[in-house]
This record gives structure tokens, C-alpha cells and sequence, in this order.
């Protein structure tokens, strides 16, 4: 195959099967957590009653004033775990989740460890899911984490993420909890990338003996 050709044939499949990959966030319609926050330094409260998946995400100074007051993007619970239970409304298939959270251990601030499980009724949970295990740590790195659980493909109208409460703390702080799927339909590329290769794709073709034969 002529090298032109083969760069044509590429960017197109390029385009095609890396789109087909792509995971888009999915937003629940609510959420509950069945202990309430706590105050410290601040209060860790949610203010709005979507703090979790407004977009909105706290950085590694986590007591810094984003425009809505100090460590506002942080909600906070101190010495005990804490269970999320997420609506989405209907059966909603998922692949990924991923937890915004922070560790800052002179603050007595860690990171902590992750398990989801599903339910049909928002009441009783299945199987596990997902877990990661986050090993303590006495870190004071300031840092602001995703941690990310994947690998999975479950289908179900409630989700329920527990923030298992760390010896090393005793805070645990997250902002956001991002919901990912498997798009269902290619994601566009950037539309000049298409053309091009396209494009490239047509003249090839042209120049071709075994296609222009007249």
C-alpha cells in the first residue's frame, strides 16, 4: 500500500475506533449520605445539596477561598466512615467512578478508601462493585487526589460510595464524585481532523491507477 495511503487509511480509523472508546460523565439526580458533616477549622457542610456533582472541585491548599469562602468545595466528616448513596432517576449503566478527596495530614486530613456497591430500591445493596484501598499514611503532601474505580459495567438505578474512615486522620474531605459510561455512540473528533483524513483519503484514491481508469 502506497505510504499516502496508508497515513489516509490511519487517520481515519484513528478517528472511528478511538471515538468508540470514550467515556462521558453521567449526572445523577441526587444524592443522600447518611452522616452529616462536621465542623472543624470550618464547617464541611453541603451548602446547596449538590456540592458533590456541581463541577465544582476544591484544590491541594484545601482551606484556600475559591470565590465562595475557605475550603467551601469540601465536604467533611471526622471519625467515621461515611456512606453516598447517588439517584439517578432510572437505570443508568456505569463504568467508572472516580472521587475527588484530599490529603493533608499535619491537619490531620487523609485520603480515604473507596467501595461501591448498586441497589435497585436505594435500600438494599448488592455485591461489591469496586473498592480501592488506599494504605495510611502519615504523608503531609497537601495533595488532591482522584481516586479512580474502574473495570466494571453495572447497570442500576442507585449507586452508593463509602468513604472509609482512616486511623491516620481523623478528616476526610471530598468535593466531587464524577460518574462515568462507555459512550453508546462515537464522540466526534475535532471536525478538521475528520476532513483531512478524509480529504487525504479522496486524493489518494484519485491518483490511484486501479481507480482511475478513465
Amino acid at each position: 500500500m502506497m505510504p499516502l495511503l496508508k497515513l489516509a487509511v490511519l487517520f481515519t480509523f484513528t478517528f472511528v475506533f478511538s471515538a468508540k472508546a470514550a467515556l462521558v460523565e453521567v449526572l445523577p439526580q441526587s444524592y443522600t449520605f447518611d452522616r452529616a458533616t462536621d465542623c472543624g477549622t470550618y464547617c464541611y457542610h453541603d451548602e446547596t445539596g449538590v456540592q458533590l456533582i456541581d463541577g465544582k472541585y476544591g484544590s491541594n491548599i484545601w482551606q484556600a477561598n475559591l470565590g465562595n469562602g475557605p475550603a467551601y468545595e469540601w465536604l467533611g466528616w471526622t471519625d467515621r466512615s461515611v456512606s453516598l448513596i447517588f439517584d439517578f432517576g432510572n437505570i443508568t449503566t456505569i463504568n467508572q467512578i472516580v472521587v475527588g478527596t484530599v490529603q493533608d495530614h499535619i491537619n490531620d486530613v487523609v485520603f480515604p478508601s473507596i467501595y461501591a456497591y448498586t441497589s435497585s430500591d436505594g435500600v438494599n445493596y448488592g455485591s461489591l462493585i469496586g473498592s480501592l484501598n488506599v494504605p495510611e499514611s502519615a504523608a503531609n503532601n497537601q495533595s488532591h487526589g482522584s481516586l479512580t474505580l474502574s473495570g466494571f459495567n453495572q447497570a442500576s438505578r442507585y449507586f452508593m460510595v463509602d468513604l472509609a474512615f482512616s486511623f491516620n486522620g481523623p478528616w476526610t474531605f471530598a468535593d466531587e464524585v464524577d460518574f462515568y459510561k462507555t459512550a453508546s455512540t462515537p464522540v466526534p473528533a475535532p471536525q478538521s481532523l475528520l476532513l483531512f483524513s478524509m480529504g487525504l483519503l479522496l486524493i489518494t484514491l484519485r491518483r490511484n491507477p486501479l481507480f482511475n481508469r478513465s
